[in-house]
């Protein structure tokens, strides 16, 4: 909304300025521009300094209203740090922060008196890397179970991943360090262990390593990996007798498989079948090849009307415009021949003219004894003569001037009518360019919607074949008692379907 202006009239000279107000499009107060900017927003809507931390403040408190925004579109961050204080400005920042993490990594402080919300690190702590501490209440946070920081030495117990390396570690046999809490493994040598972190313990009870009498519970090192060893080459036998297993039991199910298979290829009723599915796919395939046949023929027949119609069109058109060519020409020689008509006779006037002037200068037919008085040769009819002279002189060049313009119009008459017929028939190659192409499409649509339904039919007669071999087999295995693989289907030709497409067409010669 457009500020509004009070005051129309204008100010005399010597008199103070008079306040120029402003609406605000939320609370709809008005208020002095001078004492209050107005705050005009990317949208056009006008808004004044309070109205724009009320929106600002609601953001921080409500996601759904962060970023704050006007008609979609978010208050420029000038505005905000225009209108808020400093301790608004570090409210709203935290909020930011706070909306701009995803809801799963976002951590809270777990003391109920703080509730603070602890923004992600930018770096791991190498001591502590799965804590992290609030810093308004120096609260120690657990990042996996998002509760307060567990003991040293404790693991967090919703760390499920930690439990399963754990299990895996109890099972083949490793000792955790008990100051790390690092998991380690004896491969060769003593039991007396010593961890990256320095700590020192025995490697069969986890006890901590006396450095005078060593393990305080005095484990036989020997006796614990001997038991070790024979457990694990027991373990590693059992594999192997179980891996054994599997692989006879594959064996049998392997050869059962075969004895089945063939055992379905040589079944009188197993073959009677194939037979029955062949016949079918033959029928249905050349069900397939006459349709195809008939779209074709179809569509070549239509392609074949339109190229009649439009070269009976071309024809007619070409006919109709050596006739208007025709036409012109005899009417530019007719205009031509009237031309030169026309200045014939007028060059027969002006020698006429010519001839009476010359007998008036000259005298001639004049008689010194008919009583009449003697004709006065002057001066202006001496130049009426020479002009006339002058005219008849250059009669014939004016002559062939007026002809040459009358052939140039006619010329360009000519070519504008060449280009008037050029344009109507690149018209009618255009149209019938048009039209093949929407017959190309037409063709294309209507193939492509037989063949898909010629595949869902092809699925529906597999699907068919399939559950009539399941039942046959069913039947045969329940009737003789032993096992009956499954026969292949039949595979629908592929080699042979060119013999049936490759039909005539309309070639773009013909079109």
């Amino acid at each position: 909304m457009a500020p509004r202006a009070y005051d129309n009239t204008e100010l005399k000279e010597g008199e103070p300025d008079k306040p120029t107000y402003s609406s605000c499009i939320c609370c709809r107060e008005d208020f002095d521009t001078e004492l209050e900017p107005p705050q005009t927003l990317p949208c056009g809507h006008t808004y004044c300094r309070g109205c724009v931390m009320v929106m600002v403040n609601q953001s921080t408190t409500d996601e759904s209203k962060m970023p704050p925004r006007c008609c979609t579109q978010p208050i420029p961050g000038s505005i905000v740090r225009a209108c808020l204080s400093r301790d608004d400005q570090q409210r709203f920042l935290k909020a930011v922060l706070q909306y701009s993490t995803p809801w799963e990594s976002r951590l809270f402080c777990p003391n109920t008196s703080c509730g603070e919300f602890i923004p992600p690190r930018s770096k791991l702590d190498p001591k502590h890397p799965f804590e992290v501490m609030c810093r308004a209440c120096r609260t120690k946070v657990c990042t996996t179970c998002k509760r307060n920081g567990h003991r040293l030495g404790q693991d967090c117990p919703e760390d499920w991943e930690l439990d399963t390396v754990l299990k895996i570690g109890e099972n083949s046999g490793w000792r955790r360090c008990y100051k790390c809490r690092t998991l380690v493994e004896l491969a060769q040598g003593c039991t007396h262990m010593t961890c990256r972190c320095k700590a020192q313990f025995c490697y069969i009870c986890g006890a901590i390593w006396d450095p005078i009498v060593g393990c305080p519970n005095f484990c036989n090192g020997e006796e614990e990996l001997e038991r070790r060893r024979m457990e694990e080459e027991t373990r590693m036998a059992e594999l192997e007798a179980e891996k054994e297993a599997q692989e006879q039991a594959a064996a049998r199910e392997e050869a059962e498989r075969v004895e089945a298979e063939i055992r379905a290829k040589e079944s009188i009723e197993f073959r009677g079948l194939r037979d029955t599915q062949t016949r079918e796919m033959e029928r249905f395939c050349k069900f397939e090849h006459k349709t195809k046949w008939a779209l074709w023929t179809r569509q070549s027949q239509k392609r074949l009307s339109v190229v009649e119609r439009y070269s009976d069109l071309t024809e007619k058109m070409k006919e109709r415009h050596s006739k208007t060519e025709q036409h012109l020409e005899d009417r530019q020689l007719e205009a031509e021949i009237e031309l030169r008509a026309s200045l014939a006779q007028s060059e027969r006037s002006i020698n006429i003219q010519l001839k009476y002037m010359e007998a008036y200068c000259n005298g001639l037919g004049r008689s010194r004894d008919g009583g009449m008085p003697d004709r006065e040769v002057t001066q202006k009819h001496l130049e009426q003569l020479g002009r006339q002279y002058h005219i008849r002189d250059g009669i014939e060049r004016r002559h062939q001037a007026q002809i040459n313009v009358l052939r140039e119009k006619q010329a360009k008459r000519m070519e504008e009518l060449t280009n008037r017929q050029e344009k109507e028939m690149q018209k009618l190659v255009e149209k019938k360019t048009a039209e093949f192409e929407a017959l190309d499409l037409e063709f294309a649509n209507e193939e492509e919607i037989l063949l898909r339904g010629f595949d869902e039919r092809k699925t529906r007669i597999q699907k068919r074949w399939r559950l009539a071999i399941e039942i046959l087999r069913k039947e045969l295995e329940k009737k003789h008692g032993v096992t009956y693989g499954p026969i292949p289907l039949p595979e629908w030709p592929r080699g042979s379907e060119s013999q049936y497409d490759s039909l005539p067409s309309v070639s773009e010669e013909e079109i």
